[in-house]
């Protein structure tokens, strides 16, 4: 996969992704007007984002270039038919995979209703015997100052961290590499959201909220937000009843505790820098331990939830490194 020739097959991931599109359209077969006239807006909303990550990534990378005396090595790479054609397959198919992703995620309730929050706690409470990791975690970090911290970093912590490893990704000269991260990217976040759904669950917060509501005065943004996904969630419910609009539902506010992707996904990129960047390896390895923590301080999943996603970011990680042979290159940042 040289970067001066047009590579024109289908990748696996697009075909993995169009496979999933139509199982998607299948599956919701009374929505399917609604999974259809969505994705105009996903590609107006995160499609954009996508882009303006890779354009961050590009004039980053620009910038070091020019302070390394490789800027024009950089533009010559970056201005090839090969790498433009192949930067936009990589944005477009990766805006279709977060369409599928969300739809998977959002319908869950109504395709399998049944919850399995008691079984979840249940194993965490025996893998840590008898003890609650949610509530060991609380009681830990149960000073205000790092509870403030961890209510407002969380979320803004993950989108952060997104922003980062898509503009770091897109923007390397090497499409094989492009590629090897966007097929593992788009294995886990698939994956985890079929996994979602065969083992539905909303997380402790939401299962045994009492726990958490005598912290509501230092986990406000938390619990606000939690609030919203709450109502969306509901929302996807009347989705059933005669005359529903599914126009109510917010995509986005989805409601899934198993697997943790949130902690997955620092894993996975921890695990490309590992071999490619060594202040990007520090950085995502602090990144894990803290979505790790703050997952449970705040109540978004059970830690099995956690040990479930970063198996998954590994298993994706090891197939497409060994699929694309990254690993195989003995100095693998040349290919940067």
């Amino acid at each position: 996969m040289m970067n001066h020739r047009v590579y024109w097959r289908p990748h696996l991931y697009e075909l993995f992704i169009a496979a999933n599109l139509a199982i998607v359209f299948l599956m919701l077969i009374k929505h399917t007007y609604a999974v259809a006239t969505t994705l105009p807006g996903i590609f107006q909303t995160l499609g954009l984002s996508f882009v303006l990550q890779a354009a961050g990534g590009i004039l980053a990378r620009l910038i070091i270039a020019a302070l390394t005396g490789k800027l024009r090595a950089y533009l010559s790479i970056v201005r090839r038919p090969a790498w433009l054609i192949e930067t936009v397959r990589l944005l477009v198919f990766s805006t279709l995979a977060v369409h599928v992703y969300v739809w998977i995620k959002t319908v869950v309730p109504l395709l399998h209703p049944r919850l399995f929050d008691q079984q979840l706690w249940d194993l965490d409470r025996a893998m840590c015997f008898g003890v609650s990791p949610n509530i060991l975690a609380l009681s830990l970090f149960s000073n205000h100052a790092v509870l403030r911290f961890v209510d407002a970093t969380y979320g803004d912590l993950f989108l952060w961290s997104l922003s980062i490893a898509i503009g770091y990704f897109l923007s390397a000269p090497s499409n094989r590499l492009r590629v090897a991260f966007v097929t593992a990217n788009v294995l886990m976040w698939t994956v985890g959201a079929w996994l979602y759904l065969l083992i539905p669950s909303l997380g402790p917060a939401y299962r045994f909220p009492d726990i958490w509501f005598q912290y509501s005065h230092v986990l406000s943004h938390t619990q606000e937000l939690q609030a919203g996904l709450w109502h969306n969630y509901s929302a996807v419910m009347k989705m059933q009843l005669p005359g529903a609009k599914d126009s109510s539902v917010n995509l986005l506010f989805g409601i899934a505790a198993f697997p943790s992707l949130h902690v997955g996904m620092q894993t996975l990129v921890y695990l490309w820098f590992r071999r490619l960047w060594t202040w990007g390896e520090v950085i995502f390895a602090i990144f894990v331990l803290v979505i790790f923590l703050g997952a449970l301080i705040t109540g978004w999943h059970y830690l099995i939830d956690l040990f479930a996603g970063i198996l998954l970011a590994w298993g994706s990680w090891v197939f497409a490194a060994e699929r694309f042979r990254i690993l195989r290159f003995v100095h693998l940042r040349r290919i940067l």
